[in-house]
């Protein structure tokens, strides 16, 4: 514990240092400092280092939060919402049909040919790879989701016949989520203690980068996982189009709820780490939109427009980050890991 923290008021967050990468114990290098939260009011400076090793390429704050104090950052923070359950709709069956296609998921014939037109449409499918988590069909197979906030995927899980359940910390999250009928344990994973090789599918979706050990969280994963299940993780990524474009106004910093943030080469090292015997880790550029919009609106201190021209503009940035992706491998905003033994 930093041996200033108690000198600090109650208000504010307290932090400790953290001078080294948490990947490959190498030394960190100042990228910002003089960062404020800008998106839930957070108390608080910030500086984020990076790794000196550029085949790293890690970048976390320095000084960290305590854990005992993090939860002053999420005070105000959007896994409250209740989002209502989407009725019925052709997208829903169109994105079922794709499913069943892609990861062999149970779908009408109809329904099937429906899911065919999604081939024609990279970006959604992209949307709806990421909702299924990347994973082929296990009928009554359990799944986790991990920092499952107010149940939006976990119920879609549900749906696709997954016996799925989630971990939330965030109790009025935890809240909406049980209210909707879906199983949510409250705490950390760690907390949990679920026995060996508990489930087929461990998932979590923007939860490692605000994670203080998530070489703990990965093993932990590894360990209730049964052989054969997947873990699937879907995370930022500092060396996405979007960060070199927007640098410290990108959206996809978030400090200092996200504690670090990963390139594609130290996510992968941190699964090696964790005992994985096999891992794919890629950039992915299904929220790019909606990412390149949030940093635009930061570097200009916009408020939180949805006018016609802002959206417009937001299809046309991630059009072209698609297209430049196919040319570098980094480009998209987000990460997936997948591994397994």
């Amino acid at each position: 514990m930093d041996p200033t923290a108690d000198s600090q008021p109650l208000s504010e967050i307290r932090s400790r240092p953290c001078p080294t990468c948490g990947v490959c114990g190498s030394p960190g290098e100042v990228l910002y400092d003089g960062l404020r939260d800008r998106l839930f009011g957070a108390p608080g400076v910030w500086t984020f280092k990076r790794c000196s090793r550029p085949e790293c390429g890690l970048v976390w704050l320095d000084p960290v939060p305590l854990e005992e104090d993090i939860h002053l950052a999420y005070a105000s923070y959007h896994t409250h919402e209740n989002v209502p359950a989407p009725r019925p709709s052709r997208l829903r069956f169109l994105k079922l049909g794709y499913l069943s296609h892609r990861y062999g998921y149970r779908a009408s014939a109809a329904v099937r040919v429906l899911g065919m037109v999604l081939y024609f449409a990279p970006k959604r499918r992209a949307k709806v790879d990421s909702q299924a988590f990347y994973l082929p069909a296990m009928e009554q197979g359990r799944l986790l989701d991990v920092g499952c906030g107010s149940g939006q995927e976990l119920r879609w899980m549900a749906e696709l016949r997954w016996h799925a359940e989630g971990v939330e910390p965030d109790p009025a999250a935890v809240q909406v989520a049980r209210e909707k009928g879906l199983t949510v344990h409250q705490g950390t994973l760690a907390s949990q203690r679920f026995p060996d090789a508990s489930f087929d599918a461990v998932v979590s979706s923007h939860v490692i980068e605000h994670v203080h050990d998530p070489l703990a969280f990965l093993r932990e994963s590894r360990r209730i996982l049964r052989p054969g299940g997947r873990l699937v993780v879907i995370t930022p990524n500092i060396r996405s189009w979007g960060h070199r474009l927007y640098r410290r106004a990108w959206r996809g910093l978030e400090p200092p709820r996200h504690l670090q943030v990963f390139s594609r080469l130290s996510l992968a090292a941190l699964a090696d780490k964790a005992g994985f015997a096999a891992r794919e880790c890629s950039a992915i550029t299904r929220s790019a939109g909606d990412i390149l919009l949030a940093s635009r609106r930061l570097r200009r201190n916009e408020s939180a427009s949805t006018g016609g021209f802002s959206r417009l503009w937001a299809g046309s940035m991630a059009l072209a980050e698609w297209a430049r992706a196919y040319l570098d491998r980094d480009a998209g905003e987000e990460l997936v890991l997948i591994a397994h033994d």
